[in-house]
């Protein structure tokens, strides 16, 4: 078509609509991911050499980045250009790729394996690279698009990734096939295609909704569940008064949480007609002291939780020496509290769960980059990594025995870690319920929150659990099993709320198989390339082949004397 003729930056239309479809605006903007990269994709038929294709395909991931997490920037003013940098680059390594696969095999027979191997690498470079921030990813562009992106409970974010950049593709493929036809025809084909593709998520979404019998196991009663958002400013520096008056404020939202006020009480006095919730959840590294190894400030938490005999989850620090520390959560129950002192045991004999997955460069220097520790990250002790899921035990207020596993801020973006805590794989049942302890203040009033919670969504339709999410500073409240934000307190504010759970017990088929459907896209990926090349040594010589399309064109000979041009008179083939 004219309008992507070469002289048109693609690299910037694509970049920028690419950006633009990150959950990062109060708007849904995750449908501009379905065409955003159809310019670049169509710019690639004419690219004719692998400089040519650097300077058309890297360029859009640059644009991108900044719409995707400028917001980085507040932790540190080095934050974009490491990310420029260190991500770039890797987000860049599908479209890097399909320049050797496009001249062996072909333009359109490249396209169709895009997809595949795109959602591979996705996988790939999460879970073998640690620095991967899993900004960029084209999955959570479809993050708030509730109506198609319900299969991730088959797939994981890794279907959607599949499902987002073959819409590209198909979209592409369509433009190409018609180019010298009307617009209005062009116009018909493309709204044609787009509905069939369409159509699968659609009718999923519709189904697992209209019948949630089929997600989601019925008849568990649902848990009642209070939030403790303390507001804290994570850039204050800690002083010993800062501390008192931190742990003095923690208690009192505790308090207002689990304490039922005689204005609430029935008018025969007896059952309080707003029920005292069945678990209380702080933070990420709510308590500003080591609770664990200060035997005189656990005994004041085993005291508040029998006292108010409510359950109470939260974030801690443990320091294990003057470089490291663990960042670890725990659930501390009345049952718990009871027993400690006649059977003799200590603060560390409590069961925590420590975080699985750090976030690069900020709780640790990643691998690569560790010889420049020193400069990243001066003076700052770095987490010691826990290497299994836990899933804790509670009784609620009506006796029933429930089950829940805790995962710590970043840890939310790492699918595959967060269905391990959902199946608890120390054989035991599955988890009712998640919880995502969380320090989201880094980021003040900006779309870092915004984009955080997104990825609270994703985890929520994979696993098909509702999730209470609690931030220090907000966005605190309840995301159920389809990823529908039933619940928000306000945004940078003391607050406390209260939210009342579905339980599910029924394991979605993400979470028992995690890794299947990126595994089978490199494997089809790789069949897809042999198959390719081995029809293209079947093909026509690639000398009858010219750079500029696939279709191969006859080359005649020119007599002595004849004209270039003149190719009406000439009758003798070049063999």
């Amino acid at each position: 078509m004219n309008w992507l003729n070469q002289k048109t930056p693609v690299w910037l239309t694509s970049g920028v609509l690419y950006g633009l479809a990150w959950p990062a605006f109060p708007i849904q903007t995750g449908w501009l991911a379905w065409f955003a990269l159809v310019p670049v994709l169509l710019r690639l038929r004419r690219v004719r050499s692998f400089g040519e294709h650097v300077r058309v395909t890297l360029p859009v991931f640059l644009v991108a980045l900044p719409f995707v997490c400028w917001w980085l920037s507040y932790y540190s003013l080095l934050a974009m250009p490491m990310i420029w940098l260190t991500q770039g680059p890797f987000i860049w390594v599908p479209m890097a790729l399909l320049y050797p696969v496009q001249k062996r095999i072909g333009w359109r027979k490249a396209m169709l394996l895009l997809p595949l191997f795109w959602a591979f690498w996705e996988w790939a470079w999460l879970y073998v690279c640690d620095f991967d921030l899993a900004v960029g990813g084209p999955g959570t562009t479809q993050a708030n698009l509730l109506l198609v992106n319900q299969f991730a409970d088959l797939t994981g974010v890794w279907g959607l990734i599949f499902w987002a950049i073959g819409f590209n593709v198909l979209l592409a493929r369509v433009i190409d096939q018609t180019e010298i036809q009307p617009l209005r025809q062009v116009g018909l084909r493309l709204a044609g295609v787009s509905a069939l593709w369409l159509a699968g998520p659609l009718l999923y979404g519709w189904f697992v909704r209209a019948v949630p019998s089929t997600v989601i196991k019925s008849g568990l009663p649902p848990v009642h569940v209070g939030l403790l958002q303390t507001n804290e400013d994570p850039y204050a520096p800690l002083k010993p008064t800062t501390q008192a008056d931190m742990l003095r404020r923690l208690v009192a939202l505790g308090t207002k949480a689990a304490k039922v006020k005689p204005e609430d009480l029935l008018p025969d006095r007896t059952q309080p007609s707003v029920a005292r919730p069945d678990l209380i959840i702080a933070p990420e590294g709510a308590f500003p002291l080591p609770l664990l190894q200060d035997s005189a400030l656990f005994a004041g938490m085993r005291q508040y939780v029998q006292y108010y005999n409510v359950p109470f989850a939260t974030g801690i620090m443990t320091p294990t020496d003057s470089t490291h520390y663990y960042n670890e959560a725990f659930v501390f129950t009345p049952e718990l509290s009871r027993i400690y002192e006649p059977m003799g045991l200590k603060p560390g004999d409590l069961q925590v769960y420590r975080k699985q997955q750090s976030l690069a460069f900020s709780e640790r220097s990643p691998l690569l980059f560790r010889w420049a520790d020193r400069w990243l990250r001066p003076g700052k002790p770095s987490v010691r990594l826990g290497d299994k899921p836990v899933a804790f035990t509670f009784t609620d207020q009506k006796g029933n025995t429930r089950k829940l596993a805790l995962a710590i801020c970043w840890e939310q973006i790492y699918p595959a870690t967060i269905a391990g805590l959902v199946r608890d794989e120390t054989g035991q049942s599955p988890v009712e319920f998640l919880s995502f302890v969380m320090n989201d203040g880094w980021f003040y009033d900006s779309p870092g929150s915004r984009i955080l919670l997104a990825f609270t969504q994703l985890r929520a339709i994979e696993n098909r659990r509702s999730i209470a999410r609690c931030s220090n500073q907000g966005y605190s409240g309840y995301v159920d099993p389809f990823g529908r934000i039933v619940s928000l307190l306000p945004r940078r504010a003391e607050a406390v709320g209260s939210v009342s759970m579905v339980a599910n017990t029924k394991l979605s088929f993400f979470s028992r198989h995690p890794d299947w459907f990126p595994i089978t896209c490199g494997l089809l990926w790789v069949v897809g390339i042999l198959l390719g090349l081995r029809t293209a040594n079947k093909s026509i010589p690639s000398s009858f082949l010219t750079r500029s399309t696939e279709l191969p064109t006859l080359r005649y000979a020119v007599p002595p004397g004849q004209k270039q041009n003149d190719l009406h008179k000439i009758e003798t083939p070049l063999s």
